[in-house]
């Protein structure tokens, strides 16, 4: 996308949504991807209560904490390195965002969801 083209946002969307939106357009990028970051936490949290704890992109395990996942599963490659303060059984989503690749981490801590996001 380059910077002419203004992404519009989809038209399906309540009148009260959009009015939000319409907030959140004249805000600074930065402040953009940290709306982004929470409501990607927000949507994980809302999937795990809908869907019993099952965090999206995650297969349920035999119970031995290694996630049993693999490429097909998850859209993520096995072989990807976790930094340091991520633990293993973290849900991985990779974007690319004007040619940056991104790598958002999620897993849950107790009743917390906790995320990173790592530029790559």
């Amino acid at each position: 996308m380059t910077t002419r083209d203004r992404p519009s946002p989809p038209p399906d969307l309540d009148r009260e949504v959009h009015e939000l939106l319409d907030e959140l357009e004249h805000r600074d990028a930065e402040t953009l991807r940290v709306v982004n970051r929470y409501l990607d936490d927000l949507a994980a949290w809302k999937t795990a209560e809908t869907d019993g704890e099952q965090r999206p992109g995650t297969e349920a395990t035999s119970g031995d904490g290694t996630g049993d996942r693999d490429e097909s599963e998850t859209g993520v490659d096995d072989d990807l390195e976790y930094p340091a303060d991520v633990p293993e059984r973290a849900s991985v989503t990779v974007k690319e965002i004007a040619g940056t690749t991104y790598h958002y981490y999620q897993w849950r801590d107790g009743d917390r969801i906790e995320s990173k996001t790592v530029e790559r």
